[in-house]
């Protein structure tokens, strides 16, 4: 991947994703640290990539309006 189409995506924070799969933040922590929901870090916290948050719905069978 580029750096520019680096730059242009759209990354999420633990909280953020939380609130779209109405889950606690903690959840999308265990979800990081099981392998199931790929994310890095900037400093000390997470960031997950928007085509990962997609990813991870279709997996679980979530509706695609739910997708951010």
């Amino acid at each position: 991947m580029s750096v520019g189409a680096m730059l242009e995506e759209k990354v999420y924070t633990v909280k953020e994703v939380a609130a779209l799969l109405r889950v606690q933040p903690r959840t999308v922590r265990r979800m990081i640290a099981d392998g199931e929901l790929p994310a890095f870090k900037v400093r000390d916290e997470y960031r997950i990539r928007e085509q990962d948050i997609k990813a991870l719905m279709q997996q679980t069978g979530r509706q695609e309006e739910e997708q951010p």
